[in-house]
């Protein structure tokens, strides 16, 4: 096999395979329905669950409390319209306290933590094909069920989203397990960034669903999980995920090699590539101590923990936020919290093919595209935040276009920050290095919502300012420990030959592949 400037060369034969209309296309974009079904499922109860409460369960609970002094909210005059305007509707018929919504909300993320690890381990026996298809499945069939449980007891929802939660941990080390075999290193941030697009257009799909759903409801003869119209919010999310996976299961495969689907010259050209990447068998035993003393994993440990706070946090609580200080009613609170979702889906599919296009134009070196990219999508949405933080209701437009600009420019990050950085520096281990780190910062995850539920149960803007700056700074340090910490080749405990290795025709490889395995060495002792 050799290179050729258009292409490989197998056995004589040229194999090239543009990506346009390819088979790996098709499975990016299926990964990326996958993606979109479960953050809809994981993201959508944030709106949902503000028209299936009674508002005056907080009120009810506030005054059973003889320890707590009453906090008055003082809203201003010009915002009571809008406060007036937000009525208790049919559909609010659950009384969960703000405490048992921020716990019922945060409950996803106990089971998320749980599953990474165990995950990343289970990929590797049953193949990415086989668990990924569970993991949805699994995760539907919570989604689904949620409705005909929601009228029991508030533990019985929080049992099924940790359910959920637990099966979408093997979401991201299985994508990752995934494209190890089936993403060329050159076509790696563009073929990620379908399913890292997901995420956003799922919340903005499910926050938009949320909203239109809680505007409809049936008469009392209609038995209560047919009654309202948030319960077919999760009949339909549950139901598309379950024909999803029936769907990966027919087309996609483990390795190109075993996919009946995919045409030869396709097959043969991924395997040229992944032959010159030199990335380890599939096979090889995860290299445990030398990744744990990695600078690559613990850059993006910490990176991640901090940004995917900050990510926690606006996925589950804007909508509280939109409620409670900027008082826009159900169906607008929906609409505007899906609103910098779309900003960021938008970014994360512009910005995929311009950091591969960087990369290769050598305009910048893989590991100062990471930084560039990373830095863009943290600090955007810290200093966004941050000036929210002294915005209230009367100022509401201007809090809703900074929430946008913040939330759209963080799908730099997800194109070509953090999230692509996994595969440049541990190859067919990025699923377990993803899965360490993903565990960790799932704290953020039930955290979050907690946290924020403990600071702004007054619901007054002083406290909602607290928690504001709480995310902001959360960003920031995660900009500045990955423009500090950042690896863009594969390290050695991940590769096959150290020395031969050219990724992504990038001439700085060789270079920073040698002053990583200089790094390792211990200096000689001189003899005298």
């Amino acid at each position: 096999m050799t290179k050729t400037k258009e292409g490989y060369t197998v056995n004589g034969t040229e194999a090239k395979a543009p990506l346009f209309f390819s088979f790996r296309l098709l499975l990016a974009f299926l990964a990326f329905l996958g993606f979109f079904l479960c953050y809809a499922q994981r993201n959508g109860l944030s709106v949902s669950i503000v028209c299936m409460v009674d508002p005056s369960a907080d009120i009810l609970t506030s005054s059973n409390s003889s320890k707590d002094p009453v906090v008055i909210r003082n809203i201003p005059e010009s915002c009571k319209i809008h406060n007036d305007q937000n009525n208790r509707t049919e559909s609010q018929v659950l009384s969960w306290p703000k405490t048992t919504r921020g716990t019922i909300l945060g409950s996803f993320y106990w089971g998320y933590a749980l599953t990474q690890i165990p995950s990343s381990v289970a990929v590797n026996i049953l193949g990415p094909k086989r668990f990924l298809a569970i993991v949805i499945l699994v995760s539907s069939a919570a989604t689904l069920l949620v409705p005909l449980v929601a009228n029991l007891h508030p533990a019985a929802v929080i049992l099924l989203r940790i359910v959920a939660g637990a099966a979408q941990g093997g979401l991201w080390p299985t994508i990752f397990r995934f494209w190890a075999t089936w993403a060329p290193a050159s076509e790696r941030t563009t073929l990620l960034s379908f399913p890292s697009s997901g995420p956003s257009m799922g919340t903005i799909v499910s926050y938009m669903m949320g909203g239109l759903f809680c505007e409809f409801s049936f008469g009392a003869a209609m038995p209560f999980i047919l009654r309202f119209g948030w319960t077919y919010f999760f009949y339909v999310l549950g139901g598309l995920g379950i024909l999803w996976s029936i769907l990966w299961l027919f087309l996609a495969s483990d390795t190109p090699v075993l996919n009946r689907h995919i045409s030869d010259n396709e097959r043969d050209y991924i395997q040229a590539c992944k032959a010159v990447e030199k990335i380890q068998d599939t096979r090889t035993k995860t290299p445990w101590i030398p990744m744990l003393q990695s600078q690559g994993f613990w850059c993006i440990v910490v990176s991640m923990f901090f940004c995917d706070f900050g990510l926690y946090a606006i996925w589950t609580v804007i909508p509280q936020y939109m409620d409670e200080v900027l008082l826009f009613s159900s169906k607008a609170n929906g609409v505007l919290s899906a609103l910098p979702q779309i900003g960021s889906f938008t970014v994360v599919m512009l910005s995929g093919g311009v950091a591969d296009l960087i990369i290769k134009k050598k305009y910048l070196k893989r590991v100062n595209t990471r930084k560039l990219f990373h830095g863009v999508g943290t600090l955007a949405p810290a200093i966004c935040l941050l000036l929210m933080s002294f915005l209230d209701c009367e100022r509401r437009v201007l809090a809703v276009t900074l929430l946008f600009i913040g939330v759209a420019l963080n799908g730099f990050m997800m194109s070509g920050g953090y999230v692509v950085n996994v595969g440049d520096f541990s190859g067919v281990h990025s699923g377990v290095v993803f899965g360490v780190s993903n565990t960790i910062s799932s704290i953020g995850g039930f955290c979050a919502p907690y946290l924020t539920g403990f600071i702004t149960k007054n619901k007054t803007t002083g406290e909602w300012k607290i928690a504001l700056m709480l995310y902001a700074a959360s960003f920031l340090i995660s900009a500045v420990a990955f423009s500090f910490l950042a690896r863009g080749e594969t390290e050695s405990w991940a590769r096959d030959d150290v020395h031969d290795e050219k990724i992504n025709y990038d001439v700085d490889a060789n270079k920073e592949l040698m002053e990583i395995k200089a790094s390792t060495v211990a200096p000689q002792t001189p003899v005298a």
